[in-house]
């Protein structure tokens, strides 16, 4: 048991080394669209517009976060929605935490230059291991970032320490389709895998990690059909990227609430 506990470890750490060296790649590529370092834009029905401004403030609303909440941006890149969101509510307290320390540095320069400055913070770490005491959050985000952890029941434990009673997990992403696949289509989830260094899972695998540490699922939404696909692969001009056209990937949203203790 110690042993295979030691391998799962060692593999999750060399993921974490790709990731880092990824996003000291491909960030400044990244800035060139914005801020919100996302690749979907959620086109909600009562906001107008495709901008990452509009997907921003859809996200503020689907995620239920409220003026006067302490909320967590876990894996915020460099900070964009959590500057948006402090802007938004002037009462809010924002506390972000990307794994690469370039981008907690493009943060923290931001966030100088804001009207929200002293209100939001970012700093580098693993969200698997956060610097806060417990219950000391109302709601945690995870925009486009939870995908990337290979040690979801571990994260969310993480999230059910840091979370107050009845706090709440929003989360955003790109998910594995769920059931069989082609043999194209194993090849096309794997090279993703791959390009982006992203574990993609289903989101029956996602919900089943939340269920199994103290979370009460909520919410299970294919966002496919509300989510404006926001390709940049070709303007960053890197060897990295190529075409998939055969991915077995959707947008999806789960929200959970931790259960009260």
């Amino acid at each position: 048991m110690k042993t295979r506990s030691a391998k799962n470890s060692g593999i999750a750490q060399s993921w974490k080394d790709e990731q880092l060296r990824y996003w000291r790649e491909t960030t400044d590529h990244y800035l060139k669209f914005g801020t919100t370092m996302q690749a979907g834009i959620i086109c909600d029905e009562d906001i107008e517009g495709q901008s990452y401004e509009d997907n921003n403030r859809a996200i503020l609303k689907r995620s239920g976060v409220r003026d006067g909440q302490v909320v967590l941006d876990a894996g915020c890149g460099v900070g964009g929605p959590g500057l948006c969101a402090a802007l938004h509510f002037p009462a809010l307290e924002v506390h972000g935490i990307t794994l690469s320390p370039y981008q907690a540095g493009i943060a923290q320069k931001m966030i100088t230059e804001s009207p929200a400055a002293g209100r939001v913070h970012v700093q580098a770490g693993d969200y698997h291991k956060l610097p806060f005491p417990n219950r000391k959050f109302d709601c945690a985000l995870f925009l486009e970032s939870a995908g990337y952890s290979f040690q979801l029941e571990e994260l969310f434990s993480e999230m059910a320490r840091v979370l107050r009673d009845d706090g709440r997990v929003y989360i955003k992403d790109v998910f594995c389709r769920a059931g069989e696949m082609t043999v194209q289509e194993w090849k096309q989830i794997a090279a993703f895998r791959q390009i982006y260094v992203h574990h993609t899972p289903t989101m029956e695998v996602m919900a089943a990690a939340l269920s199994a540490t103290g979370f009460t699922v909520r919410s299970v939404l294919d966002l496919s059909s509300m989510v404006i696909n926001k390709p940049r692969e070709p303007e960053f001009g890197l060897p990295r990227f190529r075409p998939l056209p055969d991915l077995p990937v959707h947008w999806g949203e789960i929200v959970a609430i931790k259960t009260a203790t």
